[in-house]
C-alpha cells in the first residue's frame, strides 16, 4: 500500500511539472475560457474503471473512418454535433499526460475545437469518454509522407447509431 502510494506521490509531482504545457494543450482543444481539469485521484479512479471495461476493446468497435485529410473536418464536425444533440452531459477528454495531470472535463462534447490545429496537441491522438464511460470516441492525427490526416473510431452503442 505504501509503494501505491509512493507511485502517486511521484506521478503528482511529474503532473506539477507538465501541468502549465497540459493546460495550454486543453484550452486550444476546448472552447471557451473555462477550462476543468479533474484531480488526479478522480481521474485515476475513471481511469482505472475505463481500463477495466471491456467495452473499448477493438472488436467493440461501432464505426470508423481512416485516413480523411486533416484540413477537411466536416465529418468530425458532424459526428460532434450529431452526439450532442442525442447526448447533452459532460465528457471526459483524456490526452498525453492526462494520466498525471488529470482528464479534462468539458460540460458539452461541442465544447470540443473541432477546428484545432495539427501542432495544438503533441501525441496525435484525443479520446471523449461519455459519463458512464459506455462510449468512446478517438480522433487520432498523424503524419505521412508529408500529407496530415486523421482517423476517428467510435465504440459504445449510443453514440455508434448516429453515424451509420
Amino acid at each position: 500500500m505504501m509503494k501505491n502510494r509512493l507511485q502517486f506521490l511521484l506521478r503528482k509531482n511529474a503532473g506539477k511539472q507538465h501541468l502549465e504545457i497540459y493546460q495550454e494543450e486543453v484550452s486550444k482543444l476546448v472552447i471557451g475560457k473555462d477550462i476543468k481539469v479533474m484531480s488526479l485521484e478522480e481521474s485515476d479512479m475513471i481511469l482505472k474503471m475505463i481500463s477495466d471495461n471491456m467495452l473499448f476493446e477493438q472488436s467493440n468497435l461501432a464505426w470508423s473512418a481512416k485516413q480523411i485529410p486533416f484540413q477537411d473536418k466536416h465529418i468530425l464536425k458532424k459526428i460532434i454535433s450529431d452526439i450532442q444533440l442525442k447526448y447533452d452531459d459532460i465528457v471526459y477528454m483524456q490526452i498525453k499526460n492526462s494520466d498525471i495531470c488529470g482528464l479534462a472535463l468539458l460540460d458539452r462534447i461541442d465544447m470540443f475545437n473541432v477546428s484545432f490545429h495539427y501542432e495544438d496537441d503533441s501525441s496525435g491522438l484525443i479520446t471523449f469518454y461519455d459519463k458512464s464511460l459506455t462510449n468512446m470516441l478517438v480522433v487520432d492525427f498523424y503524419e505521412e509522407w508529408n500529407e496530415y490526416f486523421y482517423d476517428i473510431e467510435i465504440h459504445g452503442k449510443q453514440w455508434s447509431y448516429l453515424v451509420l
